[in-house]
């Protein structure tokens, strides 16, 4: 059975693979145009399967991070990518630490995000978002299950949204964000705060009213702020708590 290479955010090994490349990648080490290691060279130095490295590079490519070239390899995109290299993925890695900081970053793209779907919507992603919500009434009290759930719903808004740089910030935000989520879920116990919200951003999206999708998400973003103001302050006055 594979073991995690480090400590990581992921709780599986793809994780683990999936932020050993996307940090080598914003570090500059591989820059756009380049062509990343083969895959057998990369099984053999951290250790793991094909199967678990393509799931890394097949998310890096839904990103568009990565292009895949069938016979060839996997390059770094030019398209995009150095806008997201130079400016937002090493301010998101310098700044990991800080649940307060990328709660404010995600009030600043969801709001926007949110009256773009309302307006943008097809039958098929507002079966997503009911299913992200749906996911996240069933958790009941497990907030590991929950905090995955909630942070989909948000990321699912942001492609329902049809902004690319929206969607992409938003996964980046998501794969950094869940496990700090379930431990502040677990303080809180804002489930039913969330749950409500999201409800109502779903009706406001689904039946294509923007002001109100933008107005709720806002509310929401905003509770969700002064909810992790308490937490963070919680945690500075009990050390170890985390």
């Amino acid at each position: 059975m594979e073991q995690n290479l480090f400590s990581g955010y992921g709780d599986t090994v793809a994780d683990t693979v999936f932020e050993r490349l996307f940090k080598r990648i914003a570090s500059g080490e591989f820059l756009p145009g380049d062509k990343i290691p083969s895959e057998n060279e990369l099984c053999a130095q951290w250790g793991v399967s094909r199967n678990t490295l393509r799931s890394a590079i097949n998310r890096l490519a839904t990103m568009g991070i990565l292009e895949t070239r069938r016979g060839d390899g996997s390059y770094v995109r030019q398209f995009g990518v150095q806008t997201y290299i130079n400016t937002f993925i090493p301010a998101m890695l310098i700044n990991e630490d800080s649940l307060m900081e990328l709660i404010q970053l995600r009030k600043a793209i969801e709001v926007a995000s949110a009256r773009l779907a309302a307006e943008r919507a097809t039958p098929e992603d507002i079966e997503a978002l009911e299913d992200c919500y749906e996911a996240s009434t069933r958790a009941g009290e497990n907030m590991k299950v929950y905090a995955e759930s909630t942070v989909d719903f948000h990321y699912q808004v942001a492609v329902t949204s049809k902004n690319q740089i929206f969607s992409t910030m938003m996964e980046i935000i998501k794969f950094i964000i869940t496990s700090k989520m379930e431990n502040f879920l677990v303080f809180s116990r804002n489930d039913k705060n969330s749950t409500y919200y999201h409800f109502m951003i779903l009706q406001a999206i689904k039946n294509h009213k923007p002001d109100e999708a933008s107005f709720l998400m806002e509310a929401h973003m905003n509770f969700l702020v002064s909810k992790v103001q308490e937490y963070e302050d919680y945690i500075k006055e009990h050390p170890g708590t985390e």
